[in-house]
């Protein structure tokens, strides 16, 4: 039931779904040594104040308010600071670690457009599991044991053929992460697949070759383009009657350390999480007007690599490495230069960087072949912190030399609510839902036609012998039309559904069909009982 954008209530077969999807990740985080808690979600400033993350220039999705006496506080989007802050009570010795806790809990998220229904929502229900361990060893080892446990969940809720782990971008978390993708129409990510070894990345961390772009055999003279009134890509390569692949965009940024420019060839989008990552900014924002008026003399949208002041960090995209006759801001009102060259006309950058995102048609650098693109929706991701934040929040041990060592920690996270909308998403039908055995509601519909005592009485005779064969049972004895009930078999998307009526009682049989059946089929109770407990 859709309370209001981004925030939905589960009626009672939705949330029986999410409590089997609950209990199959239950039972793979105990298989890792997961121990489960819960967390509060109400969370006080000074603790993420530690890391930084409390600041909206890092993370921009919290929900704050503040205590009736003025204490500001936040509803938790995540618990690493607030696992460790409550660790550090437990925790003084070697001897009291590995620990590894999880929890299912409602996350929220000030997401500016929430969208796709549950698959991106600004409440929705998420296991987290948060790993302390003492070494990067026995770190990695729980790391790889659980990427191990996740695959499993997915392999048993029915994605693990069409789910990848992806290599990604941490976001507000850390530098770089691993996700897992599901290939799903209704996503809205893009993995990039290698086809000869099959890693798969994630668009904003893919790394990216620029496909060759035949270049002019002629070097032109530098020129200049006056106009003050043409701005924008397409207007600009519409004007100068040039390839989009020979102009360049120039954007300026705030860092934390200083401004810088970014400069991609015009076909590609900026991908702010590489720059950030090649210019070592903890955090980065576009230039105001006001910033780039001071470091260019211009306005807006002229900026370029022609006559860039020496005092701004210049990082420059590979694929405008080889640009012959290029087109670029010349960092004055009005005006573009065009039919640049480097080394003639501006330095050629002593290092080229990949600061581009990802787009169809680019190559693996490595391998140097394109990539396979498919859309994904994210199902779940891990992030390893190292000890950077238990640094932060001077979360630490003493060793077996009596030596002080801060912890290695890990954060870990399945999307309940994402993961139910994945499967609804993949495997519906014109019909309906579809729910794989290991999730649905229930196994077995019964439709009873006809209100005579002997069908009610075989109907209600199943239902106990379906449910004494641990078999769960939903039955439908409404008065509907039997179109209509059958119509509703579908729709629920339960695997089994059997018919009774006076003509199946006459039969001595069941008119039995599964889910994506498009045919019936006559059943003894034996072979009932086959069919309902071998799957």
């Amino acid at each position: 039931y859709k309370v209001m954008a981004g925030v939905y209530a589960y009626t009672p077969l939705g949330l029986a779904v999410l409590e089997k999807i609950k209990q199959i990740v239950r039972e793979e985080m105990a298989s890792v040594g997961g121990q489960e808690l819960i967390m509060s979600s109400l969370q006080p400033r000074e603790t993420w104040e530690q890391t930084g993350r409390w600041d909206e220039r890092v993370v921009d999705i919290w929900f704050k308010s503040h205590l009736q006496d003025g204490t500001e506080v936040g509803f938790a989007w995540s618990h690493e600071e607030p696992i460790i802050e409550m660790l550090k009570q437990y925790v003084s010795s070697y001897k009291d670690l590995p620990v590894y806790v999880h929890q299912f809990q409602t996350k929220l998220r000030n997401e500016v457009r929430a969208k796709s229904g549950i698959l991106r929502g600004r409440e929705f229900v998420m296991n987290d599991m948060y790993s302390c361990c003492r070494t990067s060893d026995e770190h990695e080892a729980f790391y790889q044991a659980t990427m191990d446990a996740y695959m499993r969940i997915f392999q048993r809720v029915g994605l693990g053929d069409d789910t990848f782990i992806t290599f990604a971008s941490g976001g507000a978390f850390t530098k770089f992460s691993h996700e897992f993708q599901t290939i799903c129409d209704a996503g809205e990510d893009y993995i990039f697949l290698v086809p000869s070894t099959r890693q798969a990345f994630n668009a904003e961390i893919a790394p990216v070759k620029s496909a060759p772009v035949e270049q002019p055999n002629e070097v032109k003279e530098l020129a200049f383009l006056d106009d003050a009134d043409v701005t924008g890509v397409d207007a600009l390569v519409a004007k100068l009657g040039i390839p989009i692949t020979s102009s360049t965009k120039t954007m300026l940024y705030d860092t934390n350390n200083g401004l810088i420019a970014a400069v991609v060839r015009s076909d590609y989008k900026l991908n702010e999480d590489k720059l950030k990552a090649v210019s070592d900014a903890d955090w980065l924002q576009l230039a105001s007007a006001d910033q780039v008026r001071e470091a260019t003399g211009a306005e807006l949208g002229f900026a370029g690599v022609y006559n860039l002041p020496e005092g701004v960090r210049l990082f420059v995209d590979e694929s405008c490495e080889s640009l012959v006759n290029f087109e670029t801001g010349a960092n004055k009102t009005g005006q573009h230069a065009h039919s640049v060259n480097w080394d003639r006309d501006v330095t050629r950058p002593g290092e080229f960087y990949d600061i581009k995102l990802a787009k169809e048609g680019d190559l693996f650098p490595e391998t140097g072949e394109a990539y396979a693109v498919h859309k994904t929706a994210e199902v779940g991701n891990i992030f390893n912190f190292g000890t950077k934040k238990s640094e932060e929040m001077d979360f630490a041990f003493t060793n077996e030399a009596g030596e002080r060592q801060f912890v290695h920690l890990g954060s870990y996270g399945v999307g309940i609510t994402r993961l139910m909308g994945v499967i609804a998403e993949k495997f519906a039908d014109g019909n309906g839902l579809v729910w794989p055995a290991a999730v649905a509601p229930y196994a077995l519909y019964v439709v009873q036609i006809g209100d005579e005592p002997e069908v009610v009485k075989a109907a209600e005779n199943l239902c106990d012998n379906a449910q004494s064969w641990g078999v769960t049972v939903l039955y439908d004895d409404s008065d509907k039309r039997p179109g209509e009930k059958f119509a509703d078999a579908d729709l629920l998307g339960i695997p089994h559904r059997v018919v009774i009526s006076a003509k199946t009682i006459q039969a001595g049989n069941y008119e039995y069909k599964t889910r994506t059946s498009t045919e019936t089929q006559m059943v003894s109770t034996e072979e009932l009982k086959n069919l309902l407990t071998l799957t």
